[in-house]
């Protein structure tokens, strides 16, 4: 569907056939679906249960524990909360979603009243989530990686922009983040905003021990020495909300985590102006 579909999914089972980065979207579904079924979820996302039930594959694939949904989930809520607060600024806006994976938040938050949604992700990713998910009012779904530049002349540049990237900045190597922001800020002229989350160099050393390439960024202000027009105006540090975390060993844990400066960071939600 094009943008201002409703979208209308068949109601048959859908076969899964990703790569090995792609297929990490998986796990944050099944993320969600735990959540939901949780007697106090975090997210609430009733959308995941739905796009799970359809998805056929090998689930004994999918790992985790509940720390790692919680820094998922958590995530995902200060995202969302960001988003709602843009919009409600601009009702005329675009929020372009980067990445989106299998990732209701179109249809959680819901596209600005005058504006527009456009979510991105590669060809396979899109083949699927056109299958699972419908699409809102004023919605359009691309495909296109996040390391290239051809599908950027397809966003419209008119309305004010806030791009967002979850789950995507730690699977790029610097060179490929730096060069990403620099197409982005160049491609929005007139300015807008991002919010993006990183881990920290220790999260990406331990997901190299168990067979994953992820970089951690120390310095969440290192962005704005990139592009000088870049401004940090939020950094969530996703173990500091140990408080909104439901089960008690994991809040306890989160509590701790976050008292030492080098744990403090494992994962953070960034937002900036430029």
């Amino acid at each position: 569907m094009g943008e201002g579909g409703s979208g209308n999914r068949a109601t048959d089972k859908v076969d899964v056939r990703l790569g090995k980065v792609e297929s990490t979207l998986l796990w944050t579904v099944h993320h969600k679906v735990l959540d939901f079924r949780n007697t106090e979820p975090v997210l609430g996302d009733v959308w995941a249960v739905d796009v799970m039930d359809r998805l056929e594959f090998d689930r004994r694939h999918l790992r985790g524990t509940s720390g790692d949904r919680y820094m998922v989930l958590l995530r995902a809520r200060r995202i969302d909360a960001w988003v709602r607060e843009w919009i409600a600024a601009n009702p005329g806006g675009t929020v372009l979603q980067l990445a989106c994976g299998l990732d209701a938040r179109a249809l959680r938050v819901g596209a600005p009243e005058r504006g527009r949604w456009i979510d991105t992700d590669l060809p396979d990713v899109v083949a699927l989530r056109r299958r699972v998910l419908p699409e809102p009012p004023r919605y359009r779904l691309l495909a296109g990686s996040a390391t290239e530049s051809d599908w950027l002349e397809e966003i419209p540049t008119d309305a004010p922009v806030l791009v967002v990237a979850e789950g995507l900045v730690e699977y790029l190597r610097p060179e490929e983040t730096h060069a990403l922001l620099g197409r982005l800020l160049a491609c929005f002229p007139g300015g807008g905003e991002m919010v993006f989350d990183v881990v920290s160099p220790h999260v990406g050393r331990l997901a190299g021990v168990f067979g994953w390439q992820m970089y951690g960024l120390e310095d969440p202000r290192l962005p704005e020495r990139w592009y000088p027009g870049l401004s940090l105006t939020g950094d969530y540090e996703v173990v500091g909300d140990h408080a909104s975390v439901p089960e008690q060993p994991f809040r306890s844990l989160y509590r701790v985590l976050s008292r030492w400066p080098w744990t403090r960071g494992l994962m953070r939600v960034l937002r900036f102006r430029f």
